[in-house]
């Protein structure tokens, strides 16, 4: 009986993707004494809405042929046989740049205990989507700004906060909390709590 049901059902679902999958083309069809709908969107996404196929362009690719720049610093020059040009791409990527790289991974504490400390609160927000994505911002941006610091978006009920750091005493987290007013946080505060500390 069970297998019956379950047929069924995926039965009926295999019917409504179906029905879904031409949903915009069928809202797109003019009828006698009916309104129209204009819908503005990629081709890509109506391909994937309507269930076609969706064909992405293919990259030209130069084999064995890379130019040579000239005295004027382009890449006009002659090409030079046996380099392939998608290795040269490769090697451009593995130029150190001149920004400064941030650690944006979480940072773990490792043999470290619980003890009762004091971190900043950066943020604090509802519960909504946008307030998860504005915690999440702020904590990127702090870990860009304070890179030895560990960042911690929560959702504690009911609201989305960004914290940041532990600190043994008020006075450690007082010199950061100013730091982090000056850039624009006004509405920062310390708040008392348990912490993450090594051994």
């Amino acid at each position: 009986m069970k297998q019956f049901v379950v047929t069924i059902l995926m039965a009926f679902c295999a019917l409504t993707t179906v029905s879904a999958q031409k949903f915009l083309d069928r809202v797109r069809t003019n009828r006698q004494g009916e309104g129209t709908v204009t819908i503005t969107q990629s081709k890509a996404i109506d391909d994937l809405v309507n269930g076609k196929p969706v064909v992405k362009p293919a990259e030209p690719v130069v084999k064995n042929e890379h130019k040579v720049p000239d005295g004027n610093g382009s890449a006009a020059g002659k090409p030079v046989a046996g380099h392939n040009a998608n290795a040269s791409r490769q090697s451009e990527n593995t130029i150190p740049s001149t920004e400064m790289e941030v650690d944006t991974r979480k940072k773990v504490i490792r043999n470290g205990h619980k003890i009762t400390g004091y971190r900043i609160q950066v943020y604090s927000g509802g519960n909504s989507r946008s307030d998860k994505v504005n915690a999440n911002n702020v904590g990127s941006r702090l870990k860009t700004l304070f890179p030895e610091q560990p960042i911690y978006v929560h959702f504690y009920s009911p609201r989305w906060i960004c914290r940041m750091g532990n600190f043994r005493t008020y006075d450690e987290a007082e010199v950061v909390l100013k730091e982090v007013k000056a850039i624009g946080y006004k509405q920062a505060c310390i708040v008392k709590g348990k912490i993450t500390v090594q051994d």
